[in-house]
Parts: C-alpha cells; structure tokens; sequence
C-alpha cells in the first residue's frame, strides 16, 4: 500500500505535489487559525465574566461591610444619642444608599442576575427604612428588654430575630450571592487555563505540522529540482557551444521532462531555423529602409508639430500681452488714487478685474483645446439625438436673442441619433450661437438644424448675418484668428470647437449662406448599431 501511494505520488507533476503540500499546509494554517481564533474569543469571554463576576463580588462585599456599619451605628445611636453618633449614622445610611445605586448600574448577564439585583436593591432600600427612624429603633429594643423581663430569653431570641430581619435577609443575600461569584470566578480561572493549554498544545502542534510540511517540500525540491538542473544547465552549456546532437533526456511526466523535450525540440529544428535566419536577415535589412523613410516622414511631422508649438507661443504671448498691459496700467492707475481720496479707483478694479476673468477664459479654452488636440480630451460618449439636444440649446439662447430683437429657433423632425459626450457637444453647439450672436447686428435670426448625410449625422447653426468671406471661412476655425467683424471675443471659440468636433473624430464646415448669413456645421461619425440598439 505504501509503495503503491508512492509511485502514485511519483506519477505528479513537481507542481501538484508542490501545490498539494501546500494545499495541506494551508489548510492546516487554516484549521489552526480557526483554533486559536475560537480559544482567543472563549478566553475573551472567559476574562470578561470574571471581570463582571468580580466587580459584583466587591460591590457586594462592600455592601455587605456598609450594612453592617449601618447596623452599629444606628445601635450605638440608641445607646449614645449625642450628634456624633447621629452624624455616624447618616455616613453609614448615605454610604449603602450609594452602593445600592452602584448595585443598579452592574450589568446582568441573564434574568437570574437581574432578578437577583433586584432582591439585594430591595432588601437594601428595607434595610435603610428598617433604621431611618430612631424613635422606632429606640422602641423595638425596649420591647425586646421587656419580653426577655416577662418572658423568657427564647421569645426575646425570637423577637430580635424579627427585629433584625431585614439585616439578616439581606446579609444572606449577598453570602449567596458572594459565595456564587467566587466560584463564578475559581471556574473561569479554571477554564482559562484549560484554554491557555489548549492555545499552547495548538502552537506546539502548527510548530510541528510547519516542520513536516517544510521538509516535505525541501525532499520534493532536493529528489527532483537538483539533478533536473544540473541536466538542464549541461544542455544550455552544450547548445551554447553549438552541440546541437545534445539530448537532456530527463524522463518523466512533470514539468522539468517536459522541459527537458522542448530544448531537445529546439535543438532539432536550430539547424533547420538557421536557414531561415538568413532569409530572416535580408527581410530585416529591407524593413529597416522602409523604417527608416517612416523615421523621417515622422521627423517630418515632428518639425511641423514644433512648428505649430511655436505659432501657438507666439499666439499666446500676443493675446495676453494686450490684457495684462491693460491690468497693469489699471494697477498703477489704482496706486496713485490710494494717495487722492477724492479720486474713486473702483472702475480700474472693475477693469481689473474683468481682464482677469477674461485671461482665466482664454487660459481655460487654451488648456481645452491643447488636450484635444493632443488626443487626451475625456469623453463621456453615450447616445444622444442632435435635434433635441439643439432644442435645449436653442432655448437656453431665446431670452439672449430675443432681447438683442433677434429670434432663435430649431427645425423640428425625426431623431438624429450620435454618439458622442452630450456636455462637450452642448458646448460646441453654445459657442457656434454665440460667435453669430457676437459677429451679427441686432436683429439677427438663427436656425438650429440636425440632419443626416449617408456617411455622417451634422447639426448646423444659420444665422442672418452679414455672412463671410469663402476665402478666409477655413482660417476662422485657426486659433487667435479673428473675421472682418471684430466682436468681442478671444479668437478662441471657433477653435474650441473645431478641437471638441476632432476629438470625436469630426470635422467642422463654415460657409455662406446663399440667401445671405453664414452656416456653421459640425459633422459626427455615425453611430455605431449596438451603440444604438442599447
């Protein structure tokens, strides 16, 4: 049986016994995690029952003292009525009261402690009222004097027992109750320990289980990782020296025979390769002409790209240097009227400060369309139907219009469905309105219109403008570059949205209109059908 579960053994790959022992180890560390896991939380609970069994016990005993300081003093009280002796007195009463209170405030595991605690608050509070009145005390001792006179010291026995009932019942009461959490408490001791052994026959155990499982893997390692190498090694030093009727010749079905009949593979089919090679070689040689013209096309570009970088600082530099001259000569003009209290300075920070709102624009749109055109705009793509989003657009501009006497309006239709980022789009759309609204006199009409061409879904935006050059309407799209009818803007809008159309692999058209105007549209590729279909 043992040889036969042996050569089972050997008939594993190096991997599955490696992966079984380790397996086995595993779950060992498992069974003894769960192990010391459980005895950490008995023992946990173990400390915290003895931590309340002997927070009762003290307050218990400490009750117990109290109540029969109670009892002294108040006795004494009868035999000394002098104010020392009543003082004692309300100590020893104030001092019970106190510790029925911290009586209430333990905590109860289960209804017998509650009930318990009850008991002891009762026969507490009994034991306080049974000694309150000193007029009462005073006449239960008399009688007792009396009946042991008349009577007899058995019927007087009997009379201080009923006299001291309350002390009694309550004296018994925490006995029992002391006497139960000592052994509450000498148990858990006991079962700590038990548990304490339990956690050092586990570790002892996991030391010994990680010891066998260690030297199982270092046979397994040793009995087949070392020759296994050493083979392997003389078959690389071979090969390397071009011995190529070299054979590693490892037998077996693990991972090390396998590998063993792979490099004889490859040494069988080199020689076969090395003819190959030089084919090989002369294919590379042809690849490296064409690379190289593809290393110098793309230096090519790489100068245009430096080219435009530059254009672009020019730009930048020329745009800004007007707005902050303005800022600059608005600050000085500001300084000197801190000196002139007659001289207001607020309209040169007003001016200030509109130059720098128009500065953050002009930086923000630049940032924008340096991303998109560097391929790196994120776009939240979804589908979305152009006509309806250029009726919100339309109407978000109505008021606008309508106060310059203008009107704004969409052609109505079916949907025109792109797929694309709704906001970037939006945004696009806006700034087609608005540099109409900017380059048009007052009065001007404007059309949003959403169609769709065989290779494209388009939205335009008409106006009634004074309409635009042929010449110069692909150069509006330039950034900085501004038309004939100079508005107000940065020479950015028309740029901006070139570079949001781009990044969504479109392309934007500006043109006359033949019964007057200009046309602005921007083209989409059209949606892909699973886009549309979810």
């Amino acid at each position: 049986m043992v040889m036969r579960a042996y050569r089972w053994l050997q008939s594993w790959s190096l991997r599955g016994r490696l992966s079984a022992t380790a397996l086995a180890g595993l779950a060992t560390s498992v069974v003894l995690t769960v192990l010391l896991y459980l005895t950490a939380s008995w023992a946990n609970d173990v400390v915290i029952t003895a931590q309340r069994t002997h927070e009762q016990v003290r307050v218990y005993s400490l009750l117990q003292d109290a109540a029969r300081g109670y009892q002294v003093a108040s006795y004494a009280r009868v035999n000394q009525p002098e104010s020392t002796s009543q003082k004692s007195v309300d100590e020893a009463r104030m001092r019970v009261e106190e510790l029925l209170t911290e009586v209430e405030q333990l905590p109860k595991a289960d209804a017998r402690e509650q009930s318990v605690n009850q008991l002891i608050i009762v026969q507490g509070r009994a034991l306080v009222e049974h000694f309150r009145d000193p007029a009462a005390l005073i006449a239960r001792v008399a009688r007792v004097d009396e009946i042991y006179r008349s009577l007899g010291s058995q019927p007087a026995i009997r009379e201080v027992a009923r006299i001291t009932r309350p002390v009694v019942s309550l004296q018994e009461t925490l006995n029992g109750e002391i006497k139960r959490g000592n052994g509450a408490v000498a148990s858990a001791t006991r079962h700590a320990q038990s548990l304490i052994s339990a956690a050092i026959y586990a570790s002892v155990g996991g030391i010994v289980l990680a010891l066998l499982f260690s030297l199982t893997v270092q046979y397994l390692l040793q009995a087949r990782l070392g020759p296994a190498l050493r083979r392997l090694e003389e078959g690389v030093v071979a090969f390397g020296k071009g011995d190529l009727q070299h054979r590693v010749g490892l037998s077996g079905r693990d991972e090390f025979a396998r590998l063993s009949h792979a490099f004889d593979s490859m040494a069988a089919t080199i020689a076969e390769k090395q003819e190959a090679l030089r084919q090989i070689q002369l294919g590379l040689e042809r690849a490296v002409a064409e690379r190289t013209e593809e290393l110098e096309q793309a230096n090519a570009q790489l100068a245009a790209a430096d080219e435009r970088r530059r254009a672009f600082l020019a730009d930048v530099s020329h745009e800004l240097r007007t707005p902050l001259t303005i800022i600059r000569g608005e600050a000085q003009v500001a300084l000197r009227t801190c000196d002139r209290s007659w001289i207001e300075p607020q309209e040169a920070f007003d001016r200030i400060l509109q130059q720098t709102h128009d500065l953050s624009r002009m930086v923000d749109e630049l940032l924008l369309i340096a991303v998109a055109e560097a391929g790196h705009l994120p776009l939240e793509r979804e589908v979305l139907d152009l006509r309806e989003l250029g009726a919100q657009v339309a109407l978000d501009f109505e008021t606008l219009v309508s106060e310059m006497g203008g009107s704004i309006r969409s052609v109505p239709g079916r949907a025109i469905l792109a797929y694309g980022d709704h906001d970037r789009i939006r945004r696009a759309l806006a700034a087609l309105i608005e540099n109409s609204l900017r380059h048009s006199p007052a009065g001007v009409d404007i059309t949003v219109e959403a169609f769709a061409t065989p290779d494209h879904v388009a939205i335009c935006v008409r106006d009634t403008g004074p309409g635009l050059d042929f010449a110069q309407a692909n150069r509006l799209f330039e950034r900085f570059h501004r038309g004939e009818t100079r508005g107000e803007g940065s020479g950015l809008g028309l740029s901006l949205v070139k570079a949001l159309v781009l990044a969504h692999g479109g392309h934007t058209a500006l043109a006359p209109h033949p019964a007057g105007g200009t046309v602005a549209t921007l083209y989409f590729p059209l949606p892909a059908l699973d886009k549309v279909a979810a």
